[in-house]
């Protein structure tokens, strides 16, 4: 991936930081993972660095708008920890108060939106009495959603009022009813709390507790808690009749169809069935040419080594787990989830898995027939 950066003239690319440690140029933080790098001259930013914004009110100053500048040659004092650091630098133009990126982020949780996002700035949640605000929060604010009880980091509506009610953009934006793969027969309905009097609830496709709101069958006593609602059936398995969902981990142990052994992580699965396959019981091929981008990509059991964090499949534009198997391109640091993946020469991926299904089961025939054929020798040598 590769942009263009106000700090710099040279077009940046994202990429893992050869020399881990090496300085930010734009916070003085050394870099251990993913960062933006100028091959021309070593410009290096971290990855957060050059998401910044250019322009952005602060509590710390709340009376004037804060600048990011950036000068290479010049040093500067932070009004807010005295430390003196170069690089980037939050200023106000009208009184010259200063802060670095370190205190700008760790001291405020909200960020304004993007001029996109002005237009649906507030929201009237069902669920609360008062009006919520589209915010930005940071990693540093550790605010959790209220809707699916992971932490926030970006977009979320928040309630200025009283501060009880945060949610994700996202999660915010659940309909109160929905019809859903994972249970077909009935459509669900949004609680903000567990529907049970005894005020636990499981999810029914992972087995997690559910820790916000729920979708809940009354009729069928099913529930799916909203990471679950997210995901969709997207990979077709020969031995079943119904698309499968990858599920990087349950909170139970169920079998395998395949292999017949517990799975629990990184496993494909039918919730309405309870059809479940490990990721590595499926015949997947080591290299695929995706229609979708220019390199063949290579299958990795894991891309921890590429990018602890995660990286985001080019193709669904969902979050691919680091230790979860996935087709990469270490040319281009561009990944694709296995079942988001479409070959040029076959572009049903239902049929891909059927021919090497085939091709797999023709090998095995023919090495059952060449051990009997071996045996009988052996037989024949021993009369």
């Amino acid at each position: 991936m590769e942009i263009s950066h106000f700090s710099h003239e040279h077009p940046l690319t994202l990429c893992t930081a050869e020399d881990a440690g090496e300085p930010c140029n734009g916070c003085s933080r050394p870099i251990f993972d993913l960062g933006y790098v100028c091959y021309d001259c070593g410009f290096l930013l971290h990855k957060k660095c050059a998401k910044l914004p250019r322009k952005a009110h602060h509590r710390l100053h709340p009376k004037h708008p804060l600048n990011l500048l950036f000068n290479s040659s010049e040093t500067f004092q932070c009004n807010v920890c005295k430390k003196t650091g170069s690089g980037f630098a939050f200023r106000c133009c009208e009184c010259q108060y200063v802060m670095d990126v370190t205190c700008f982020l760790r001291h405020q949780p909200y960020l304004d939106p993007s001029p996109l996002e002005g237009k649906t700035r507030k929201l009237q949640h069902f669920s609360h009495n008062h009006t919520l605000t589209l915010c930005y929060l940071t990693q540093q604010s550790k605010m959790n959603c209220k809707g699916c009880g992971q932490q926030i980091s970006g977009p979320a509506y928040c309630c200025k009022e009283c501060d009880q009610l945060t949610l994700h953009k996202s999660c915010a934006q659940w309909p109160q009813q929905m019809e859903h793969p994972f249970h077909p027969s009935h459509s669900l309905t949004l609680f903000t709390k567990s529907p049970y009097p005894s005020g636990r609830v499981l999810c029914n496709a992972c087995g997690k507790v559910v820790s916000g709101f729920v979708y809940h069958c009354d009729k069928c006593l099913f529930d799916l808690d909203l990471v679950c609602a997210s995901l969709t059936p997207s990979l077709k398995h020969e031995k079943h009749n119904h698309p499968l969902t990858f599920f990087e981990e349950l909170n139970i142990q169920v079998p395998c169809n395949s292999c017949c052994k517990p799975c629990s992580n990184d496993l494909y699965r039918c919730v309405t069935c309870n059809f479940n396959v490990h990721s590595t019981c499926l015949p997947f091929p080591r290299t695929v040419k995706h229609i979708h981008h220019c390199h063949s990509l290579i299958l990795k059991d894991s891309t921890l080594e590429e990018d602890p964090s995660g990286i985001l499949c080019a193709t669904c534009k969902k979050k691919i787990s680091p230790k979860a198997r996935a087709y990469y391109c270490a040319e281009c640091s561009y990944g694709v989830h296995p079942e988001c993946v479409v070959s040029e020469e076959q572009s049903d991926q239902g049929k891909l898995l059927q021919d090497i299904a085939r091709v797999r089961e023709e090998l095995d025939a023919i090495a059952a027939q060449l051990k009997r054929d071996k045996k009988s020798g052996s037989t024949k040598i021993q009369a």
